[in-house]
C-alpha cells in the first residue's frame, strides 16, 4: 500500500526560491496515463444477433445468422482482448508504484538518492527533496485511479467472457442447424427433381383424397390464418384437405391435437397428422417418410422428410 512522505515542504513551491517546483517527468508520464483511463472509461457494447428458429427457418437465413453470431462473436474478442490489455497495464502500474513508494523503506532509499544527486547547497536538496514529495503525490493519485478503473474493468472482463462462451455455443448450434438446413433442401430439391413435389406431380396411387388435395396445393404461399384456396398456413392447410372430404376440423393445430386419436410412429398412414414446435406446428403425412405442410411466412406449400421435424406426436382424424 503506498504511503505518503512526511514532509513540511509544500510540493507545489519552493519557499526558499519563491517558484514552483519543476514538474518531473514520471509527472507527465502519469497525466498522460490518467488522460488515457478517462478516455477507456466506457467501452462498446458489441451489437448482437436477432434470433430466429432454427427448426423452421431455411439454411439462407440460418446462414446469414451464423455470419452474424461469428460477427459478435470477434466484436466481443477484440474487446475483451483490449480491456485485459488495459488490465495488465494498469495492474502494472499498481504495481510499480507501489514498489517505489509503497514502503517506508523504499522511500528513505528514493529521498536518500534525490539528496545524494542534489547540488551542495540545501536550497537544492530541499528542491530535490520537493520534487520528489510531488512525485509521490502523482503516482499515489495514478495508482488509486488505477485502482478504481481495475474494480470496473473486472465485471466488465466477467461479463464479456460469458458472452464469449455463449455465442461460441449458439454458433455451433446454429452451424449444426444449416448443415441439418442443406440437408434438408437436398433431398427436397432431390424429390422435386423427381416430379414428386410440384403440385402436377401424382401422388403416391395409395393416397386418399386428402393426400391427393394437399399435393395439389404445394408451392402455393403461406398465408397467416388461411384455409384457401389460394394460401393456407399450417392448421388451414390441414381444415382445407379434410373439409373436401367431409371431415369438419377446428381451426388451430393445439385443437386439432386434441380432437384427434394418438397413434404410433410405425402406425402412419397417408392422410395422418404430424404434429411439431410444442404443438404450434401440424403437418399431413403422404407415405414415404414425408409430410406436406405450410412451412412458415414468406414460404410457401412443402413436401418434407419427417426426419427433419421436431416431432411431438402423430394423430389420425377419426371416421
Amino acid at each position: 500500500m503506498l504511503m505518503c512522505m512526511s514532509n513540511h515542504i509544500d510540493p507545489e513551491h519552493d519557499s526558499h526560491s519563491g517558484r514552483l517546483a519543476r514538474p518531473t517527468a514520471a509527472r507527465k508520464v502519469t497525466a498522460l496515463a490518467l488522460a488515457h483511463l478517462a478516455a477507456a472509461m466506457v467501452a462498446a457494447t458489441p451489437a448482437q444477433a436477432e434470433e430466429i428458429d432454427l427448426a423452421q427457418a431455411d439454411s439462407s437465413e440460418i446462414r446469414a445468422h451464423v455470419d452474424d453470431l461469428a460477427r459478435d462473436r470477434t466484436s466481443v474478442e477484440h474487446e475483451l482482448e483490449r480491456l485485459e490489455t488495459e488490465r495488465s497495464e494498469l495492474d502494472a502500474l499498481v504495481e510499480q508504484a507501489d514498489r517505489e513508494f509503497g514502503t517506508v523503506e523504499a522511500q528513505l532509499a528514493r529521498a536518500t538518492t534525490a539528496i545524494e544527486t542534489a547540488g551542495d547547497d540545501l536550497s537544492s536538496k530541499i528542491e530535490s527533496l520537493a520534487d520528489l514529495r510531488t512525485e509521490q503525490a502523482v503516482r499515489y493519485e495514478a495508482a488509486e485511479r488505477a485502482g478504481e478503473r481495475l474494480e470496473v474493468l473486472a465485471p466488465m472482463i466477467a461479463r464479456l467472457t460469458d458472452r464469449s462462451e455463449a455465442l461460441s455455443a449458439d454458433l455451433e448450434t446454429a452451424r449444426q442447424a444449416l448443415e441439418r438446413a442443406e440437408a434438408r433442401e437436398r433431398e427436397q430439391t432431390a424429390v422435386r427433381s423427381s416430379g414428386a413435389s410440384t403440385a402436377s406431380g401424382p401422388p403416391p396411387e395409395s393416397a386418399g383424397s386428402v393426400v391427393q388435395f394437399a399435393y395439389a396445393q404445394v408451392g402455393k404461399p403461406y398465408g397467416a390464418g388461411m384455409t384457401g384456396p389460394n394460401s393456407y398456413d399450417c392448421s388451414g392447410l390441414v381444415v382445407a384437405a379434410y373439409s373436401q372430404s367431409g371431415a369438419d376440423l377446428p381451426r388451430s393445430s393445439q385443437a386439432q391435437w386434441n380432437q384427434t386419436d394418438p397413434i404410433g410412429r410405425d402406425e402412419l398412414a397417408p392422410g395422418d397428422l404430424v404434429f411439431s414446435h410444442g404443438l404450434g406446428h401440424v403437418a399431413i403425412y403422404v407415405g414415404g417418410n414425408q409430410v406436406v405442410h405450410a412451412t412458415k411466412p414468406g414460404d410457401t406449400v412443402k413436401v418434407a422428410s419427417l426426419e427433419y421435424l421436431p416431432v411431438d406426436g402423430y394423430r389420425r382424424v377419426p371416421d
